[in-house]
């Protein structure tokens, strides 16, 4: 019958054959050297440690801190998922805080979820619409004559509606952006007229000379 014993320097919960009763060990895990004690002194830790009367803390990787606990609590806890292998543990009858898979090891291999956090639906991040910023750009092109403003918004409204429809951006903000586009669109495109115009009467005019 394998003697279960708990390594003093990694507090790794261990099974060692009986026939190595009170002979010295090396853990597998920190090669930490420890005497092996006997099945009955093994036996009698182990009733310690399940001593209901004894109440234990958790504290979490956040700091938060939970309990007094009992063991079975504790048990209920990591069966619902409510610890994680980085959790810290402390007991009554041991203040030192160890990690929490040194007294449940199979949180080694288990997924680490928020201890003691609810699982939430996956949270999607909208941003806010830009809808009054674009729409009194569109407006400055036309109250400043400057083209500069009315491909801002153009370009800016053209790509926030996208995000809109993506479901991205806010889509409570489509009309001022749709808005501002326009102003800014139709401004810059009267503006490219009159430039190409201009152009042209100029190289006709030197061309007339």
């Amino acid at each position: 019958m394998p003697i279960e014993t708990t390594c003093p320097g990694c507090d790794r919960k261990l099974q060692v054959g009986e026939e190595h009763a009170g002979k010295q060990a090396r853990c597998p895990l920190c090669n930490e050297i420890y005497t092996v004690p006997s099945l009955v002194e093994a036996e009698s830790a182990a009733n310690a440690d399940a001593d209901p009367r004894v109440q234990w803390r958790m504290r979490t990787p956040e700091g938060q801190t939970y309990g007094p606990a009992s063991k079975s609590d504790l048990e209920a806890w990591v069966a619902e998922g409510r610890v994680s292998s980085d959790c810290m543990l402390s007991s009554d009858a041991d203040t030192n805080w160890v990690n929490a898979d040194a007294v449940f090891p199979a949180l080694t291999q288990a997924p680490r979820p928020s201890p003691m956090v609810a699982p939430r639906a996956t949270e999607r991040y909208i941003a806010g619409h830009r809808g009054a910023l674009i729409l009194s750009l569109g407006i400055i092109s036309w109250a400043v004559g400057c083209p500069i403003f009315g491909i801002c918004a153009w370009v800016m409204g053209s790509a926030d509606l996208r995000e809109m429809r993506a479901g991205r951006m806010d889509s409570n903000g489509t009309g001022l952006t749709q808005a501002g586009q326009i102003i800014g669109m139709l401004h810059a495109m009267l503006m490219i007229v009159v430039i190409v115009v201009f152009v042209f009467v100029l190289l006709l005019g030197v061309g007339w000379r």
